[in-house]
């Protein structure tokens, strides 16, 4: 009983903050908000497409993963198994099958989920196998999803003007800073 009597003050204290309107926190949130903050600073993976300057990025599972601003992309994980995750989540990258747009799934098999970077000259491809054993790499359809299509096109040596620019891919590890959503 005399250990709660010495935690009363400590009890009131934050009681009264909880009790607090939402209008006194915002400062800290806004100080959370600002760019120039440490943990919105810190370096984060990209996977970056030289030819257009932007990034892998997503809405939500079920949506198509997209090029967009490098501000608004997450940051990616290579990881030693040669997994591409979202950091901070169990989401992978995986090919489904020949053209068709690459997806997040939550078990990430070798099978379609090993993802290996191919170079030749100066441009990385990110390569992959499907289930079926053919090989495939990222790619970048016309509206700016990102699909699984056949290596064309990729020689590697100094054939650099067969290869093709909508399968160059970058990860790049850089402060980048996190997009703040609008209040």
């Amino acid at each position: 009983m005399a250990s709660s009597f010495h935690l009363l003050p400590l009890l009131l204290c934050c009681s009264s903050l909880l009790l607090q309107r939402t209008s006194a926190a915002t400062p800290l949130l806004l100080q959370l908000r600002d760019e120039s903050h440490p943990l919105l600073r810190r370096p984060r993976t990209k996977i970056f497409h030289p030819p257009t300057g932007l990034c892998v990025t997503r809405r939500t599972m079920a949506d198509p993963l997209k090029l967009g601003p490098c501000s608004a992309s997450d940051s990616w994980r290579y990881t030693p198994q040669e997994f591409l995750m979202v950091t901070g989540t169990y989401f992978c990258l995986r090919a489904v099958g020949l053209g068709a747009p690459v997806r997040l799934g939550i078990i990430c098999d070798p099978s379609d989920s090993r993802w290996q970077l191919v170079s030749g000259s100066e441009k990385t491809h990110l390569a992959t196998k499907l289930t079926d054993g053919t090989e495939v790499c990222l790619d970048v359809d016309s509206d700016g999803c990102l699909v699984s299509n056949s290596c064309d096109g990729f020689h590697g040596g100094d054939d650099e003007h067969l290869q093709v620019d909508s399968q160059w891919f970058k990860l790049v590890t850089a402060g980048f800073t996190k997009q703040s959503r609008p209040s």
